[in-house]
């Protein structure tokens, strides 16, 4: 279903897609802008993959020839979120082991 004839990009375009998802998330909440992400590929279902795919790229005007990894949902919020509990972090962060 690789849809690009470069083979040195084909195989990295979830974890590139994903990585650039990631910082524009970052980049939006950093300007106050709340964001809402929305899976479209579905790599353990590729039916469902193409029929999410062709949704938005019908919606949005994409190309066929594009894949779709995901939506991004940005908008200001009407309330300002409450904070969310952190864990301390010697419960999340381990030095020297596999926890």
């Amino acid at each position: 279903m690789n849809r690009t004839t470069r083979s040195d990009i084909k195989k990295y375009w979830i974890q590139d897609a994903s990585i650039a998802c990631g910082y524009i998330w970052l980049g939006a909440v950093e300007l106050g802008v709340g964001v809402a992400f929305g899976a479209v590929h579905h790599t353990q279902d590729p039916e469902e993959s193409e029929r999410r795919e062709t949704f938005v790229r019908n919606a949005l005007s994409i190309p066929a020839a594009r894949h779709v990894l995901a939506i991004l949902g940005l908008g200001y919020p009407k309330e300002n979120p409450a904070p969310k509990k952190m864990y301390p972090r010697e419960n999340v962060v381990f030095y020297d082991r596999f926890s």
